[in-house]
């Protein structure tokens, strides 16, 4: 005997109702994608800064406002460090203003401080230091100093303690103005908190692709050291 069966006719086909749903499957799994991404950057380690060299002695020298103030002070601080020529007709300017970028973004942590060392003494006293120093914006309380002292005192830290390339008088047939007195190193040091050197930074290069990307670094590199103290 047959038995006749029916069944539920099928609804008809809907395109909206198909590539709707489809759409978001897809949503679904890029958002789930998304997740997963973020969980695996925040369980990656941070790439491992190279350490160039340990600063084995000290500097004292006297800071913007006439005060004696020693490096061995930022000890347990992330530091940058780099020469300052007031007048230089140079690329201090392009260093003094990824100084002031980094003062900007970091200048409220307790762990954090920069130094500028001048060039030319002789011409940078404290007080045309602090007048300097007042007109980039700077404050008293920031933690930036702005040192002097003697010349080869200063220099010989530079090189020996920094590594960086020694500063030297401008010959007088080679001067763009009558200040243009000395050639030096234009490259920021960043110093962990103990007291190695972690990078060279040249914020000012003739390749401005390259000036960008060296500012770029500089400043992962100290969010990096910042963040990360055992690093």
């Amino acid at each position: 005997m047959n038995q006749d069966t029916t069944s539920e006719p099928l609804p008809p086909f809907s395109p909206l109702r198909f590539w709707g749903g489809m759409i978001g499957v897809i949503i679904g799994i890029l958002a789930l994608l998304v997740v997963a991404g973020r969980l695996i950057d925040k369980r990656r380690p941070v790439g491992q800064l190279p350490v160039y060299s340990r600063i084995a002695g000290d500097l004292v020298a006297t800071n913007r406002d006439g005060s004696e103030v020693r490096l061995s002070a930022l000890r347990g601080k992330v530091f940058t460090c780099a020469y300052l020529y007031t007048v230089c007709p140079h690329g201090c300017a392009a260093v003094v203003g990824q100084m002031m970028k980094l003062q900007n973004a970091h200048g409220a942590r307790t762990d954090f401080h920069q130094v500028s060392i001048t060039v030319a003494p002789e011409h940078d006293t404290p007080a045309f230091l602090n007048t300097y120093a007042e007109g980039i914006g700077l404050q008293p309380r920031d933690p930036w100093w702005l040192m002097t002292g003697e010349q080869k005192r200063l220099w010989s830290f530079m090189d020996t303690q920094l590594k960086l390339a020694p500063a030297k008088p401008i010959p007088l047939d080679e001067r763009l103005n009558p200040l243009d007195l000395y050639q030096h190193d234009l490259r920021i040091v960043l110093i962990d908190r103990q007291g190695r050197v972690r990078g060279y930074y040249e914020v000012f290069h003739s390749e401005s692709e390259i000036a960008q990307l060296m500012s770029e670094k500089l400043q992962r590199d100290v969010i990096t050291l910042l963040d990360h103290p055992e690093f």
